[in-house]
């Protein structure tokens, strides 16, 4: 966009800076609105969607976006007393004490910790902004900070555009583009300690690649950042984008967030876990994410050094949206607390993603054409058909001659090229038909 109409009322000069360069990309949001527009079948939105039937007892075939039936229940019980007033900037006690418990729950079958290390979760509204502060407190402008090739978009809003940071690239997949490159991640973080501390951000399930590590891949990143960190003398601020944690659909990749191989691990590594209940708990609305940060045990007490945080990222809150939504707070807590009934429901939407996600491998392996080559995955949302046309033009084209939306990622920078395609929003019924109007389209 070329503001011109700003610029000729005279107002595009009288913005700072900042807000003179600040530009909302054609990215994830404009394709999803051309697609609900042009769309036969929609595979940009990043929200499971299907017949009510696939998670509800007694559903139908209307076609919704999954939720879990608990927290709607809890929801609708609640005192307005617990909707109407303002939230605590850090987050409700319950739902932070609730969540950190979630937190070890998950971790505890796959990783020996010590849990008494990982801090009281910090409530943010979503995971972006929960990105943003983390970035905002151990980054300044102008320093550069560490993440995969293949990333979220919003990346270069939120950490280039917004806050001046530079992003050093790594590769997500190695040359054979069968795995998780872990020298070139490790690589990236020791050249950038060379200069500063590091923040590097690690998002499995990865977006748009549906990539989770291996469980050897994950040890042998642990043993290189403890490498690391203990050569550059540097803090390694390790961030883990944990959004889509736990929908994982092969045994042999890790079934939990990476998070749980550094706790307490070494005096330089600071892990922080980013994620929240807009994918985990199909909240995607309510916006209410998680900072958890994890100690050392040679840093002092965790209840001070939780009290320390709280007061730096309170400040970030106070000083942006004040406070989060109170009342999914209190029905996300009442959920969990739950236990059965809501892992339940969640595992019944992880088991109708993992069937879409079979069917879209298998209809990928037998029909893409050597012009389009798809990443490794293995889990999360999404899956991602690497292209040798701009990924833009290809888009386009599905949407106007197949009537299918996808959503494209390209940067020069990098050579990353091609489509991500959402299989989540995706009926199992069209998922073959996705993919062969991706083929079909490849081959005119």
């Amino acid at each position: 966009m070329k503001f011109e109409t700003l610029r000729d009322a005279g107002l595009l000069g009288a913005m700072s800076a900042e807000g003179r360069e600040l530009v909302l990309p054609q990215g994830i949001f404009y394709w999803s609105g051309r697609a609900k527009k042009e769309a036969e079948i929609n595979a940009t939105i990043g929200s499971a969607q299907g017949k009510s039937s696939e998670f509800l007892e007694g559903g139908g075939d209307d076609v919704r976006t999954f939720y879990l039936p608990s927290v709607v229940k809890h929801l609708k019980a609640l005192d307005p007393e617990k909707i109407a007033p303002y939230a605590p900037i850090c987050g409700l006690p319950r739902y932070r004490a609730a969540w950190r418990e979630w937190i070890i729950r998950k971790l505890s079958p796959f990783y020996k910790f010590d849990s008494d290390l990982i801090g009281q979760p910090i409530v943010s509204p979503g995971v972006t902004s929960g990105l943003a502060y983390v970035a905002r407190l151990f980054a300044s402008p102008g320093d550069t900070i560490v993440c995969h090739d293949r990333r979220w978009e919003n990346y270069d809003l939120v950490l280039s555009d917004m806050l001046g940071l530079k992003i050093r690239a790594a590769r997500l997949f190695n040359e054979a583009g069968a795995g998780l490159d872990v020298d070139s991640f490790v690589d990236a973080v020791r050249e950038t300690a060379k200069t500063q501390d590091v923040v590097a951000i690690l998002n499995f399930p990865n977006n748009p690649t549906g990539y989770m590590p291996t469980v050897d891949e994950g040890l042998a990143l642990r043993k290189a950042l403890l490498k690391v960190a203990d050569a550059s003398g540097r803090k390694l601020i390790l961030v883990f984008d944990d959004a889509y944690d736990g929908f994982v659909y092969e045994k042999n990749a890790a079934q939990i967030s990476l998070f749980g191989h550094f706790i307490g691990a070494h005096p330089n590594i600071l892990p922080v876990k980013c994620d929240g209940a807009s994918k985990e708990f199909l909240l995607y609305g309510a916006r209410v994410g998680s900072v958890t940060f994890a100690y050392h045990p040679s840093w002092g007490e965790p209840a001070k050094l939780s009290a320390e945080f709280d007061n730096k990222v309170g400040a970030l809150i106070r000083g942006t949206i004040s406070n989060s939504n109170l009342a999914f707070q209190h029905a996300v807590a009442a959920a969990i607390e739950s236990g059965v009934e809501c892992d339940s429901e969640r595992a019944r939407v992880i088991s109708v993603l993992a069937e879409r996600y079979s069917m879209i491998k298998r209809a990928m392996a037998s029909n893409l054409p050597q012009s389009a080559v798809a990443d490794p995955f293995n889990s999360g949302f999404f899956c991602f058909i690497n292209l040798k046309t701009p990924a833009e033009d290809f888009a386009d084209k599905l949407l106007k001659n197949r009537k299918l939306g996808v959503i494209p990622l390209s940067d020069s920078s990098t050579g990353f090229n091609g489509i991500r395609v959402a299989f989540c929003s995706v009926e199992a019924k069209d998922i073959p038909e996705t993919i062969d109007r991706i083929v079909a389209e490849l081959d005119k």
